[in-house]
């Protein structure tokens, strides 16, 4: 007991000499950028935060793909804006399927405990599989629209990220507090987007699209009692978000909530049964999603095979 209590004091000595980075937030950070919008947009897809859950989003894309339902633009959130990217960059959810299902936990996630003044991680493994993965480095590049969003930690808002490089976009999206440090991009200190909306539905409704189509991860409560502080903190916060991504899909014509209740944020060895999970809720869902885009947009899809 005395050895662990000497190894504690030793480490928090360790941790207080290292001299952290220091963010520099600006008072008036430039407007950031979202470009290539389309004028007309008939499917909007939302993609939530999850963790290890965001394997599912690659199931609902190869059903979507299957039943010919045509992607105008993808908006992220933390996981979502991982396979958002990825999906962007080469829209083939078989090929994001082959990248992302053998990953493991370490290609995103590297703990540092001596550098941990803003977060256990400063996310080199994700920059370095981000970097591995895209061919896009911008958005402007990217063969599919997207948004990202993220939290900004000085102003408290939600902030949507449609341009510029791509890489610390999707870091500040996945960038869960404690986990991972904040991201300084555009003069700001950003973290997860999912600390204000984990489904930026809200976003998506900007643009007027036809149909909003969202995935959202947070899933529902496990039949399991809290046994200790530690286990009520982690329900209480599930709780929370529970409810937070109620409000968070408001106004969307389609919701797909893949059934995930017992996985973890860094759920291992489960990566196939996640991705089955997402094509099976989305596959229910197809025919709706069907109908909806037959009222909706079919005489927008014949105006344009007329004028080709």
């Amino acid at each position: 007991m005395r050895f662990f209590f000497l190894a504690q004091l030793l480490l928090l000595f360790l941790v207080g000499c290292v001299r952290p980075f220091q963010y520099h937030c600006l008072d008036k950070p430039p407007e950031i950028p979202c470009t290539r919008i389309p004028k007309k947009i008939r499917v909007a897809l939302v993609l939530g935060g999850g963790g290890a859950k965001g394997l599912a989003h690659i199931g609902v894309l190869e059903e979507l793909e299957r039943a010919n339902i045509p992607i105008d633009i993808i908006i992220g959130c933390s996981a979502g804006s991982l396979v958002g990217a990825l999906y962007c960059d080469t829209p083939d959810a078989e090929y994001v399927r082959s990248v992302l299902e053998p990953m493991r936990v370490g290609s995103f996630l590297d703990i540092h405990v001596l550098k941990a003044w803003y977060g256990l991680s400063e996310g080199a493994a994700m920059r370095r599989t981000l970097k591995k993965c895209l061919e896009s480095k911008t958005f402007e590049e990217l063969n599919l629209p997207l948004l990202i969003v993220a939290t900004d930690l000085h102003t408290g808002e939600l902030v949507t990220i449609g341009g510029g490089p791509i890489i610390p976009a999707v870091e500040a999206s996945s960038a869960i507090p404690v986990i991972y440090s904040p991201v300084q991009h555009y003069g700001r200190m950003l973290v997860d987007g999912g600390v204000i909306n984990s489904c930026p539905v809200s976003v998506a409704k900007l643009l007027k699209p036809d149909i909003i189509i969202a995935v959202e991860l947070s899933g529902i409560l496990d039949n399991t009692y809290p046994a200790n502080i530690f286990s009520i903190a982690r329900r209480s916060a599930e709780v929370s978000l529970l409810w937070q991504s109620e409000n968070c899909i408001i106004g969307a014509d389609v919701i797909i909530r893949p059934e995930l209740t017992n996985i973890g944020t860094f759920e291992k060895g489960r990566n196939h049964y996640i991705y089955e999970v997402g094509r099976e809720a989305a596959r229910e869902l197809i025919p709706e999603i069907k109908r909806l885009f037959e009222e909706r947009c079919s005489a927008d899809a014949e105006e344009l095979a007329l004028a080709f």
